[in-house]
């Protein structure tokens, strides 16, 4: 109200609709009030709140017959709408990491390159002094809910002298909404939960 206190507090339906109760007025009330409708940002994760604020001026006259007449506008627009605009988003990433063996030879950095393939992805790394090999992170938005599949292979650079390894990894990435601004990313690596990528070599 006039004085910023709380009159009411509401919650929306399903369809969206939130509805304060009635004020009533009597004579004592002829004349003009003033009060704010906003939204209560609750900091929900994941969620934008709307800072607008609805300014309602009501009019109240005395109609001589009993009744008063009751007239208002919202921000300055008689009989004006009320409407808060929400979104929610929530994000999450996947990074993919495997392991690669030479026998025969030392291994040295970047000697060997892999694919990460599949649904708009292409991705390119190579393993370090320790035949560790790690992918760009892939990161998901609510868009992509639901299941991924990439294939991650050895490149055969054809150096004379080496075996390459023509192994096939399908990985399938499920990504599920949180609910709170975070998507849950799962995978399977050839059907096996959070498997392992490993390559192995000869020379």
């Amino acid at each position: 109200d006039e004085d910023e206190k709380v009159i009411e507090t509401v919650t929306n339906n399903a369809s969206g609709i939130f509805r304060f109760a009635e004020i009533v007025y009597t004579l004592e009330d002829v004349g003009t009030h003033t009060y704010i409708v906003k939204e209560v940002n609750d900091g929900k994760p994941g969620y934008t709140y709307d800072d607008t604020q609805y300014e309602i001026v009501v009019t109240v006259a005395d109609a001589g017959n009993g009744t008063l007449d009751v007239t208002y506008t919202v921000n300055g627009t008689a009989n004006g709408a009320i409407t808060f605009a929400n979104e929610y988003t929530a994000e999450g990433s996947v990074q993919f990491e495997g392991t690669k063996t030479l026998t025969g030879a030392t291994l040295t950095a970047d000697q060997f390159r892999f694919t990460l393939t599949g649904e708009g992805v292409n991705k390119t790394a190579t393993n370090d002094a320790a035949g560790k090999f790690r992918f760009a992170a892939i990161n998901y938005t609510l868009a992509d809910v639901g299941e991924h599949t990439y294939i991650v292979k050895e490149l055969n650079d054809g150096r004379v002298g080496y075996t390459y390894d023509d192994t096939q990894y399908e990985i399938v990435v499920t990504v599920a909404d949180a609910g709170n601004g975070t998507l849950d990313v799962t995978y399977t690596v050839n059907g096996t939960a959070n498997g392992a990528i490993t390559f192995a070599n000869e020379y």
